[in-house]
């Protein structure tokens, strides 16, 4: 079931919130030019740094031996990243031997969705139908009930019933051949798999017990229902206004859990161990609000590709004439020249979207400034709707006219010899726009009688 709430804002105020607007507007405008040109340095910057690694890298065929000849040189090799090291989960309490062990947890909750429908209304004043809707959702922070809008589910129950962090534990030692990698390639290599899980019989009866405690401490709450203090009793008690009692909505099962079979004689009650996951609640295939799921990948030894500055027995990263650093680390065999490709394709991913970017902030800003005088206009909704348009265009043919003219002055600061034909080229445009609008109103023809 849907709530709904009604707020109204004079014309007085919308006119006072577009004056402030404006300060926004140009504010936002100031940002996206800045980001465009920015981005036009460092796209240049990271070319100039690509080109540079392309030239001065060479192949390290054998890495199972230490070469002083590689020492200081720009090498791509492959190899096996190893590691010995055993990383111990530090709640659950198993091991793996592993680069990397990482925690995710998510938490079974109701949910505030909101939206907002806003209506202008005649003599300039606006009409804000806000919808709140309420669903159980998994999320990766528990939330706050009280704050919800609807008075039914203000306060319903949504604690979880363990709290536990997100972490991540890499190995310290990982070999490469006869190398050692540094701490900054091994948080580079990716490649995650689902953990292998095994908690002792010590350890899940404990954790198993706090749950329990837990749920006990909960009551009838963790069924789903709301729950009010009686100071006078010290206990916790239902509440007559028990939205869980009207609620149809289905549970959201976790599906996708397997469970494993595990050697351990305790048998858990709200601990269930899974395929690179533990459930903390009554049932995987029902879930309830308050529910935990915690999910475990691992980085194990594999093949990896690199492209880094040796340094006796490691590596460093490797810094460019223009102090930009770079190395690069995949997955598997991947030759040198895949490796630039791949570099190339992240760094104009990475260009035209910050692009895109600034020139929505500037056309964001524009629209904060000339927004004023579309609310000047709401008096009358019909010819403030027809204004808007009018200044979305204006405003968005000036944003991308704008945001090609930084670009263009970018590139000739940076790259002279492809800045000036742009910059051109934009000149160009306008001023054949301005030509043909002039001829354009020369044409019109007298009005009758004048």
């Amino acid at each position: 079931m849907a709530y709904t709430t009604t707020t109204t804002t004079s014309y007085g105020s919308r006119v006072k919130n577009a004056c402030g607007g404006i300060f926004g507007g140009i504010a936002m405008f100031i940002i996206g030019t800045i980001l465009l040109w920015w981005n036009e340095g460092d796209a240049v910057a990271n070319a100039k740094l690509l080109d540079e690694v392309i030239e001065n890298a060479v192949d390290m065929e054998n890495i199972n031996k230490v070469d002083p000849s590689f020492n200081g040189k720009l090498v791509h090799a492959t190899g096996k990243a190893d590691t010995k090291d055993i990383l111990k989960e530090p709640t659950f309490g198993f091991e793996v031997n592993a680069i990397n062990l990482s925690r995710r947890v998510e938490y079974y909750q109701w949910v505030e969705k909101k939206h907002e429908e806003k209506r202008d209304k005649l003599g300039g004043g606006e009409e804000t139908i806000t919808t709140y809707t309420y669903t159980k959702e998994w999320v990766s922070t528990p939330v706050n009930s009280s704050s919800f809008e609807d008075p039914q589910y203000r306060g319903v129950y949504n604690d979880p019933l363990v709290k536990i962090e997100n972490n991540d534990i890499y190995a310290k030692n990982v070999t490469f051949g006869a190398y050692n990698l540094p701490e900054f390639i091994i948080r580079s290599i990716s490649g995650s798999e689902d953990a292998p899980i095994s908690i002792n019989d010590e350890t899940l009866q404990n954790l198993d017990g706090q749950i329990i405690n837990k749920v006990r401490e909960f009551g009838q709450n963790y069924n789903g229902s709301r729950y009010v203090n009686d100071n006078s009793t010290n206990t916790q008690t239902v509440s007559r206004n028990d939205v869980a009692v009207n609620d149809t909505s289905a549970n959201d099962s976790s599906k996708n859990f397997v469970p494993i079979k595990t050697k351990n004689t305790y048998q858990a009650k709200y601990i269930h161990q899974g395929e690179g996951e533990i459930y903390i609640g009554s049932s995987p295939s029902a879930s309830q609000i308050g529910d935990v799921r915690v999910k475990f990948t691992v980085v194990m030894p594999h093949e990896i590709s690199l492209i880094s500055k040796v340094k006796g027995n490691t590596f460093r990263k490797y810094v460019g004439k223009n102090k930009k650093e770079f190395t690069r680390v995949e997955n598997g065999d991947v030759s040198k020249e895949e490796m630039f490709v791949h570099q190339e394709n992240e760094n104009n991913l990475l260009k035209w979207g910050l692009r895109l970017l600034g020139i929505l902030l500037v056309f964001g800003g524009l629209k904060g400034v000339f927004g004023f005088v579309v609310t000047l206009a709401k008096v009358i909704p019909f010819v403030s709707n027809i204004l808007n348009f009018g200044v979305n265009v204006i405003c968005g043919v000036f944003a991308f006219v704008w945001s090609l003219l930084i670009i263009a002055i970018a590139w000739l600061f940076y790259r002279p010899l492809i800045g000036i034909p742009l910059l051109l080229i934009i000149i160009g445009t306008i001023v054949f726009f301005a030509i043909k609008g002039v001829k354009k109103g020369q044409k019109v023809p007298p009005v009758p009688g004048a």
